[in-house]
């Protein structure tokens, strides 16, 4: 087993033009809303084009460390981050996420049970019921997923895969990290003890959704070109079946459940989805 005197966290929080929810964050991870955590140290890495985050940080969290963003998008964000961290242990929380109080302790006993494993990943929880379609939020309540909002990779591993590919330049940079972990024979564990909440978001522009009507499309095709992947979910097949899945439960609880509040965003959706396999035709190798 590994000794907790070996755990050290960099806790890596990318941020872009979200004050409120960054201070919320950091408020969750301080030493005071953190049981019985080991060490660790905070940074910051913001790609803001206003001052703003950085204020937070500077005038209400003097311990935490600030760092500038490469304005690449949240790949090059958070290796920013990861670049300037002093710990053997870097674990990744978006700033719209609060921490719940066994957060850290939880990867640390993971850590010390399975020395073998070199990149966990947390559960990620909703703040509230959805009340519309016309929401999302990024849950991973399962495993499985590896969404940067919450994990946590040994800073050896992380480097040797030379970090997250900043040619996605909105999404699908987990999905890729994660993807090459597995194809290098990574050992990986899901640990539900170590939860963060995220808040449901409109999917509509504006507000705090900075990303562009279908975001996703880009980074997919980029995706498929680099690693033409084999796996169902990469599939013809299992486009086939997200795509029922929309047209019969998730458009029967649309009209039900949310009295077809946001049925353009799960019409858009359909879309996109049908898009997808097209773009799976074209671009996978054969």
């Amino acid at each position: 087993m590994s000794s907790e005197k070996d755990i050290f966290f960099s806790l890596v929080i990318p941020t872009f033009e979200r004050p409120n929810d960054l201070r919320k964050c950091l408020h969750s991870v301080s030493k005071e809303n953190q049981n019985n955590a080991p060490p660790y140290e905070i940074i910051v890495t913001d790609d803001s084009q206003s001052n703003k985050c950085k204020n937070v940080v500077v005038g209400e969290f003097p311990d935490i460390k600030w760092t500038r963003g490469k304005q690449k998008g949240p790949a090059g964000n958070r290796n920013a981050g990861e670049s300037v961290a002093r710990g053997l242990w870097i674990v990744f929380l978006d700033d719209d996420c609060v921490a719940q109080p066994n957060f850290l302790r939880a990867y640390a006993n993971a850590i010390e049970q399975h020395p073998n494993v070199k990149l966990f990943e947390g559960k990620i929880f909703p703040d509230r019921p959805r009340k519309t379609w016309a929401e999302g939020c990024s849950a991973n309540e399962n495993g499985g997923l590896y969404w940067t909002s919450n994990l946590c990779v040994r800073k050896t591993l992380f480097e040797s895969l030379s970090g997250f590919d900043e040619r996605f330049e909105v999404a699908y940079e987990d999905v890729d990290f994660a993807y090459r972990a597995k194809v290098a024979g990574t050992n990986l564990l899901f640990v539900k003890e170590a939860q963060v909440c995220h808040p449901w978001r409109s999917v509509r522009k504006g507000g705090k959704n900075w990303k562009v009507k279908n975001y996703e499309s880009a980074d997919f095709i980029r995706f498929l070109k680099k690693h033409n992947p084999e796996e169902p979910e990469f599939s013809i097949r299992g486009y086939l079946r997200n795509l029922f899945r929309m047209i019969s439960v998730d458009m029967l609880t649309c009209v039900c459940v949310y009295r077809m509040r946001g049925i353009d965003i799960l019409l858009f959706q359909m879309l996109v989805t049908i898009k997808g396999m097209f773009d799976i035709l074209i671009h996978k190798k054969k």
